[in-house]
């Protein structure tokens, strides 16, 4: 669409050009006009036919393949999901006639009160897969170890960048993504106090004997790797993750607990744990704490956060929230401060129609509703969207829900260490800031600015309005080349470092003892492959011909690789074995959480005019009572050239929330 309209643009330079000059006759005239009616209506109808083969060709080279592939609904096949809960679980009492849910996710299951908890482990699709049964990184089927991880990224996939856009789609689509990921989860990295400093600078120590323990896992890379070759420099640090042994709970295989509630209840702006919930909150009419700067308002600070100064860049300001991640990229921080404003927007309209209202009960009736929402636009707007309807109707996320106490609602491990990492490949290179005449006043490469919102203060509209206003980056098997190979200086050190986001999720993959590719395979109902060969059914000859040159067997691929070298399926932004990970997290978490918006019967349930009033909802609302953006689409995630298609987009006069509903 965007060389389309480019093209467009050069025409309407000439339209003021005459085609002939000097006199003519009236029928002349009168037959001219009836050609260049003609004309301009064939050229309509060729444009039309030019931009519906582009959008194609870019499907086509997206290898989105219309095959339908079975995929089944998954059970697990794993055996140790109920060990923590057997000998670690805490005791709950619960309350069966309150009406919010506890801040750390307990009691949702009045029958098994610790599923979906805050410090409950990640759900197993599979059973982990470790070499020794227990910790260390699977091996392949020689005996070998896997191959670097930034080795299988730069040769799979080093260079192979296309610069296609998503016709459809904005940018707005990857922070959603990863807002509503850091509301079902978190783990953090093993850091034990001074053996394991928090930039790992001892890995690069000369005096092997200086290098402590932790360094064994790092992610080697070769001397003629294309970026970091010419920099010296030979690895990436990286921290096994935090265990459920580090909670006195020493479980075999390691197992990694979730510190964030597993459901999508909007503890990642709340906080999962009272302590953190209360220094957020202001106490008084309903509200979250905030600053107001140059008078706009945002997050409080975080005077504690250890990032002020990062290994990239010095940050000013640490915006304090329930996400311990809210300053890790700015689109997060973006968000953060997004629904802070939008909380505080929602208890003062709830005071209103309310004024008698104590600070608790408009503080949680906020709270319930943002919850709400995010659910909503999360399962209308933005699952069918990556998902595609095949997905949407075959794993019944459409549906009504109704309540299943049988049901365990946790995030799965193959979800949150892979599957959903496999999004990763529509992040853009660049987030552009956009005025209020839709020009493009600056560009940044996200990877210059992790840990560092300071550009969000005085930028918070152009940077939403870039998100809106740009299209999305088409999924294809990579990441852009400019979240794979960043290079900084270490602090204090005459020494370079780096970072792939690629490489660290394949790794983390490995940490976390996901199953292989095949195995994957086998889970989702697909054709297990015994040879290399077996995986053409949705992988390229030639990814499968480098994929032979890097593992001993098909069955030591990495589920990472595999997720990102399937051909896309059934309208679908995702690969199968993708789709059916994240179709079946989703479906637990709708049908598994006796919160959700739409759950009759229980005492925390809406009424049928606050579920109408609540679906009528979209994040174009939020935004127009958040910013000062104005004339928005309301399907907020799809690409709206507001040059030429302006008329589908709406004064916020328009975007209205009825809180009649909770008048009492």
């Amino acid at each position: 669409m965007v060389r389309f309209f480019r093209q467009v643009d050069k025409a309407e330079e000439n339209e003021s050009k005459p085609l002939l000059k000097g006199k003519q006759s009236t029928c002349y005239g009168k037959a001219k006009s009836t050609f260049l009616i003609l004309f301009v209506l064939a050229h309509v109808v060729l444009l039309g036919y030019l931009v519906n083969h582009w959008l194609k060709s870019s499907t086509t080279n997206n290898n989105v393949s219309e095959t339908l592939v079975p995929v089944s609904r998954l059970n697990s096949q794993a055996t140790t999901n109920g060990d923590y809960f057997k000998q670690c679980a805490p005791k709950v009492t619960c309350d069966p006639n309150a009406k919010y849910r506890t801040f750390n996710g307990s009691c949702n299951n009045l029958a098994r009160p610790n599923w979906g908890a805050a410090l409950t482990p990640f759900y197993r699709l599979g059973n982990a897969v470790f070499s020794d049964g227990k910790y260390e990184f699977r091996l392949q089927a020689d005996g070998k170890p896997l191959p670097s991880a930034r080795s299988v990224g730069v040769k799979l996939f080093y260079a192979r960048e296309v610069p296609y856009f998503d016709g459809e789609n904005n940018q707005l689509l990857v922070p959603w993504g990863q807002f509503i990921t850091h509301d079902m989860s978190f783990y953090p990295d093993d850091i034990r106090g001074k053996s394991t400093p928090i930039h790992l600078d001892q890995c690069f120590n000369e005096d092997k004997s200086k290098i402590p323990p932790e360094c064994a896992y790092i992610v080697k890379i070769s001397k003629d790797d294309p970026t970091y070759g010419k920099y010296n420099v030979s690895l990436f640090k990286f921290v096994r993750s935090l265990t459920s042994a580090n909670f006195s709970c020493p479980l075999v295989p390691t197992t990694i607990l979730n510190k964030n509630t597993h459901y999508i209840d909007a503890s990642h702006i709340y906080g999962s744990d009272q302590l953190k919930v209360n220094e957020l909150r202001e106490f008084q009419n309903g509200k979250l704490r905030s600053r107001i700067i140059d008078g706009e308002e945002y997050c409080p600070q975080d005077e504690n956060s250890p990032f002020a100064k990062g290994p990239i860049a010095v940050s000013n300001v640490q915006f304090l929230a329930g996400d311990v991640n809210a300053n890790q990229n700015v689109a997060i921080s973006l968000f953060q401060n997004l629904f802070l404003r939008f909380h505080n927007y929602v208890a003062n309209e709830l005071q209103t129609v309310n004024p008698l209202w104590s600070d608790e009960t408009i503080y949680q009736e906020t709270r319930r509703i943002l919850g709400a929402i995010i659910q909503i636009i999360t399962y209308r707007d933005y699952l069918p969207i990556l998902l595609g309807d095949f997905y949407m109707e075959y794993f019944g996320l459409n549906n009504k829900t109704v309540y299943d106490p049988t049901l365990n609602p946790a995030m799965s491990q193959e979800m949150t260490s892979g599957a959903f990492r496999a999004v990763h490949n529509i992040i853009p290179a660049k987030f552009n800031f956009i005025s209020k005449n839709y020009s493009i006043i600056r560009e940044i490469e996200p990877s210059t600015i992790m840990q560092a919102p300071d550009i969000l203060l005085g930028n918070f509209d152009y940077i939403l309005r870039g998100f809106m206003e740009s299209p999305g980056r088409a999924p294809q098997p990579s990441y852009n080349n400019l979240i794979t190979n960043i290079v900084f200086q270490i602090p204090n050190k005459n020494k370079n470092s780096g970072f792939d986001l690629m490489s660290y999720d394949i790794q983390r993959g490995r940490d976390n003892g996901l199953p292989p590719y095949n195995k994957m395979r086998k889970l989702c109902g697909l054709e297990v492959a015994n040879t290399f060969e077996d995986l053409s059914d949705l992988i390229s000859k030639k990814d499968i011909d480098t994929l032979k040159e890097l593992y001993t067997s098909v069955d030591d691929i990495d589920y990472l690789i595999g997720a990102l070298l399937e051909k896309p399926q059934n309208k679908s932004m995702v690969g199968p074995s993708v789709a059916c990970v994240i179709a079946d997290n989703f479906y637990r978490l709708k049908f598994g959480d006796r919160f959700f918006y739409d759950v009759e019967g229980h005492p925390g349930s809406f009424t049928k005019e606050q579920i109408k009033a609540l679906e009528q909802i979209t994040f174009s609302h939020i935004i127009c009572k958040t910013s000062l953006l104005d004339h928005l689409q309301k399907e907020t995630f799809r690409f709206v050239d507001s040059k030429w298609l302006s008329s589908i987009k709406y004064s916020c006069d328009l975007y209205q929330f009825d809180f009649s509903p909770w008048k009492e």
